[in-house]
């Protein structure tokens, strides 16, 4: 294992210094080694993927290791040599001969290597997912919808089950980061489309069911952070939302607390003969009806979640029938069923 470990480690502090300025010393040869040792380390990831207690004891040696960023993950191993590629492509450091040697060493002909084991096709897909997530990055405005929509959520997640056999926030990191370079409303209309995405509801598939351990992430991340909960249950449409409450419960008690927290920032204004907000921010007597509205029309038992709410703090509130008294009587008379 020590012996494993050490190759490892120097290969890491290669990738390091791949996009440093010393490769200006590196000549044809060294790209050469340093592609073959990370060839060696993708059938290393090959052989223990597999086995959860060498993979997690390879993965702690790695998380313990200081420095440059190198690799930063077990699961890294499998991109070794793609990593290594796009790092030193991106280098104008590079010496001359060592970068008209990249070609030939990444398409070397036929025969060369498998389709599966052929560096290029691990190339084109990293290319590929870091140039979706780079547009995902910058799309704003009227962001697509329908296929591109879709793909994009696809591609997010797949992302995130590469980050998840990794560092164990390497998932956070990647939505904080898309969360904090923006634009968020893509991004949130991006969360939204993943979490539609269909998940075998049935516990014997559970581990193998394609993307749950992703929509578990991406819930976690939108429950645990107020500020993008809150964004998330303003911005997503009604109905879109009142789907993902009927799909994920824990969305569903949140998105629901939300909606009684707003309800409680409206005030009713005699002159108007209607409620209002208190500040220009507060959600608005009619987008709130529409709402729980919306959730009221999901199938059960969603709707008399709704109603239940309402009717206790329509109780702890005086229990009023008279309209004007209490925001909870006005709302449960405006809903199918509440009256």
């Amino acid at each position: 294992m020590e012996p494993l470990v050490h190759h490892m480690e120097r290969f890491s502090e290669v990738l390091a210094v791949s996009c440093g300025p010393l490769v200006r010393s590196w000549d044809a040869t060294t790209v050469r080694r340093a592609l073959q040792w990370a060839r060696y380390l993708l059938h290393v990831y090959r052989r223990f993927a597999g086995r959860n207690r060498a993979r997690e004891a390879l993965e702690r040696r790695i998380q313990s290791w200081g420095g440059p960023p190198g690799l930063r993950s077990f699961a890294a191993l499998e991109f070794g040599d793609a990593r290594l590629v796009l790092r030193l492509l991106r280098n104008r450091a590079l010496a001359p001969a060592a970068a008209h040697a990249l070609p030939s060493l990444l398409f070397p002909g036929p025969g060369a290597d498998s389709e599966d084991d052929a560096p290029q096709s691990r190339l084109t897909l990293l290319a590929r997912r870091g140039s979706a997530l780079h547009l995902l990055l910058r799309l704003g405005g009227d962001a697509p919808r329908g296929a591109l929509m879709r793909t994009h959520a696809e591609l997010l997640c797949a992302r995130l089950h590469e980050l998840g056999g990794g560092a164990p926030a390497a998932g956070r990191e990647l939505l904080e980061t898309l969360w904090a370079r923006g634009p968020r409303e893509h991004v949130l209309n991006v969360a939204g489309e993943a979490l539609l995405r269909d998940v075998d509801p049935q516990p014997a598939h559970a581990a193998d069911s394609a993307g749950a351990k992703e929509t578990q992430e991406l819930l976690r991340w939108l429950l645990d952070s107020p500020e993008v909960l809150t964004a998330f249950c303003r911005q997503l449409p009604a109905v879109r939302l009142a789907s993902l409450a009927d799909r994920h419960p824990t969305l569903s008690r949140a998105y629901l607390g939300l909606l009684t927290a707003w309800a409680t920032q409206l005030h009713y204004d005699l002159q108007k003969g209607s409620w209002v907000p208190t500040q220009p921010e507060d959600v608005p007597w009619k987008e709130l009806c529409l709402r729980l509205q919306s959730l009221c029309q999901a199938p059960p038992p969603l709707q008399e979640e709704v109603l239940e709410t309402l009717r206790t703090n329509k109780a702890l509130d005086g229990d009023f029938e008279v309209p004007g008294m209490s925001i909870w009587t006005d709302l449960l008379l405006a809903l199918p069923g509440g009256a």
